[in-house]
């Protein structure tokens, strides 16, 4: 289920509600549940606002991964893409070490709930589009524009999931069904990425300068605009 360790969050205030819809959620599943559930994180945050600019972290790790795919649509690849954001020397290197320096480089070591929210959605995107097969050279694992969108989709996915989860995650565990809990996280993963989806249809990933504003403001528009959505179903 979660990336992150399960706990019951604050109490009182937009806290008790959050924690009864994630209840609900956990009980009886359904779009609706998940988002009110998913709204009560925006709430105990502070509003949509706060929910965008409490994770700089995982903007800036979104910028970074954006440019490193970005670099790795040119002729050398993946390759070409650690070069770009000054990693180099993970040319050539096993595939563990190109995850953690990666990860390493663009969230840091996850030394705070933020960053390792951040951390963990790069770790899944990257464990998806590294090749499996070690034999592989990066310089020869090149990819299209349709595929860095979709990488930089399921990251945003996945830092809204993992910021959110911890206390939705201690409800799944209580239905004491494995089986059960996993229906249900996947039910919210699934509605996370849809909701992302519909917010990326018109990014041009390959035209933007991502070490400058415009890279930080597309990673920042499409959180806020899932937590503006969100926010509307408390």
């Amino acid at each position: 289920m979660g990336t992150s360790a399960s706990n019951s969050g604050g109490s009182g205030g937009a806290w008790t509600d959050f924690k009864r819809d994630a209840s609900l959620f956990a009980r009886h599943g359904g779009r609706g549940r998940a988002a009110k559930a998913l709204a009560g994180y925006v709430a105990v945050a502070g509003g949509a606002a706060a929910a965008t600019s409490s994770a700089a972290a995982g903007i800036r790790a979104g910028q970074s991964l954006g440019r490193f795919l970005a670099a790795s649509t040119g002729p050398t690849g993946m390759a070409g893409g650690l070069e770009a954001v000054g990693l180099a020397n993970l040319v050539g290197v096993n595939r563990f070490e190109v995850l953690s320096g990666l990860a390493d480089a663009f969230a840091g070591p996850g030394s705070d709930i933020e960053e390792q929210a951040a951390r963990d959605a790069l770790l899944d995107v990257l464990n998806d589009i590294l090749p499996d097969d070690a034999t592989i050279p990066l310089v020869d694992v090149r990819l299209d524009e349709t595929a860095v969108i979709d990488a930089l989709r399921r990251f945003v996915a996945a830092l809204v999931y993992n910021r959110a989860i911890p206390t939705i995650d201690e409800r799944l565990t209580r239905l004491q069904n494995p089986q059960l809990a996993r229906q249900r996280d996947e039910e919210i993963r699934g509605y996370i990425e849809v909701l992302v989806r519909l917010r990326t249809e018109h990014a041009s990933p390959l035209t933007l300068d991502w070490r400058g504003p415009e890279g930080a403001a597309l990673i920042n528009g499409v959180l806020r605009a899932a937590y503006d959505q969100l926010e509307a179903f408390q």
